[in-house]
Parts: structure tokens; C-alpha cells; sequence
């Protein structure tokens, strides 16, 4: 496991308000966007389920999909669907951003690392 990896797993435990600036990017109440450590674009994030709080997903469940589809499938589902609401609020910021600084806005895409690209 690289550190990267384990720093993602301290991130997911810690409340958002812990995490540095440099770091996090926004919160909400059951997510956390960070930037990503190794980006691969000008507009690269990671968004996170929280955790600390009881969210009702331990760490086990959300190390994978797989691991995540083998629980409460409605739970999974609220996960998921949670996922791309933030998501799309992290479009529109990101968009709001490209005009403000570029002028003009592109197309963002949006997606699971499916396996671990963390190097």
C-alpha cells in the first residue's frame, strides 16, 4: 500500500475541519473533496465519503465497489447516487472557475478510479 493510499484512509477518519486547507477543497455533510496528490489535469479532485461522523459505511465497505456492493444494496445505491450529486456540484465550481480565471469553460469529466493509480 503506498502512502498515498494510507493517507486517503486518515483523510476518510478525520473530520473535514482537520484536514489542511492545501488540502480540502470543499465539504459538505457526507462527502469531502480533496485535490488530488498526483494530478493529472489542470482541475483534478478526489471526493470522499466522511467517515467520522456515523455515516453508516465503515472502511471495509467503501474500499471498493465490490466491497461496497456487498452491503445494503440501497445503502450502496444512496452512496453512489451521493457521489455523483457531489459530483456534479464540484462540476459547476470547476466550471465557475475555468470562466473566472480562463475565460471561457470546458468539458469536465467525471469518474471512479477503478483500480488504484495512485503513482
Amino acid at each position: 500500500m503506498s502512502s498515498w493510499d494510507t493517507a486517503l484512509r486518515t483523510y476518510v477518519l478525520k473530520p473535514a475541519d482537520e484536514l489542511p486547507s492545501s488540502l480540502l477543497f470543499r465539504s459538505s455533510e457526507k462527502f469531502f473533496t480533496i485535490f488530488d496528490g498526483y494530478p493529472k489535469s489542470i482541475f483534478h479532485f478526489l471526493i470522499l465519503p466522511r467517515l467520522y461522523d456515523d455515516a453508516g459505511y465503515s472502511e471495509r465497505d467503501v474500499t471498493n465497489l465490490k466491497s461496497l456492493l456487498q452491503t445494503d444494496k440501497e445503502k450502496a445505491r444512496e452512496l453512489v447516487t451521493g457521489l455523483k450529486s457531489e459530483a456534479l456540484e464540484v462540476k459547476k465550481q470547476i466550471e465557475e472557475e475555468m470562466v473566472e480565471r480562463y475565460g471561457y469553460k470546458w468539458d469536465v469529466w467525471i469518474g471512479f478510479h477503478a483500480v488504484p493509480s495512485m503513482v
